[in-house]
């Protein structure tokens, strides 16, 4: 059917964006705390299977197929957020829309992010105790462990904040697109494509780094803790101008900042 070059669905979703996310910023504080805790347990979730798909590689297989194996176990974190219903920094940098059109006060936004990224912390860092408390990174684990927290602790701070850009810009596509599922096997669907590509490109999402780089420290690769903080600083960053550039592009394009300026 011809809507004369509209996208229906997309203008539906980018008109509902705005009020969904101030919703989410302006739940009780104890109730959000909850939710982020779960987030970073499901994605410290995603962080293991992601390992273990790594480790049952000899030498000698293509790095690629490894890469997008990899993702795509990956994905399975952001499926239990979206599904089971979790507060998920990464996705969260979205409110900058509704602090744009003037649905959301900076102030709260601020505090609901700061929130969510130390609940989504706390179950990472448990998740990633708990699992090598349960002897998960022995062997292959361990390797694939060590390997990705090497990786990502070696980069240059302009290429981790880069990668945090690019990254979340993937993740919040998968968000929003999720948004808009009516099904569940359509919602899965949204989301595992771009959470497959970013994993396997290799990109730095700060909340799944929670978990993998201390998996690397338990696994045992040096604790540098310097190099850790700024890795989680930077990737925090990057997120936030991937995810928050990403909302108010989709959001204009389909012109729902126009009609709320109107």
């Amino acid at each position: 059917m011809d809507h004369g070059g509209k996208d229906p669905v997309g203008d539906a979703i980018a008109r509902s964006a705005p009020e969904t996310l101030a919703a989410k910023a302006m739940q009780d504080w104890s109730r959000m705390a909850v939710l982020a805790v779960l987030a970073g347990a499901f994605i410290a979730f995603g962080s293991v299977i992601s390992l273990v798909a790594q480790s049952g590689f000899a030498d000698g297989q293509t790095p690629g197929a490894v890469r997008v194996l990899s993702g795509l176990a990956f994905s399975v974190g952001l499926i239990l957020v979206m599904v089971a219903g979790a507060e998920l920094f990464t996705g969260n940098t979205m409110m900058v829309l509704p602090e744009v059109t003037g649905a959301l006060a900076v102030r709260r936004m601020i505090a609901a992010w700061c929130l969510v990224w130390l609940g989504n912390l706390a179950s990472s860092v448990a998740v990633a105790l708990l699992f090598a408390g349960a002897g998960g990174l022995e062997g292959g684990v361990g390797d694939a462990a060590r390997s990705v927290a090497g990786d990502k602790l070696a980069k240059s701070a302009m290429a981790v904040f880069c990668s945090g850009v690019l990254a979340n810009a993937l993740v919040c596509l998968a968000v929003w697109m999720s948004m808009n599922a009516n099904t569940l096997p359509a919602k899965i669907l949204a989301i595992v494509g771009p959470i497959t590509v970013f994993v396997a490109a290799g990109l730095e999402h700060s909340v799944a780094n929670m978990s993998l780089i201390p998996m690397g420290w338990l696994s045992g690769i040096p604790d540098d803790w310097s190099a850790g903080v700024l890795n989680l600083a930077l990737s925090t960053a990057g997120n936030i101008v991937g995810g928050s550039l990403l909302a108010v592009a989709l959001a204009y394009g389909h012109d729902a900042l126009k009609q709320d300026s109107a």
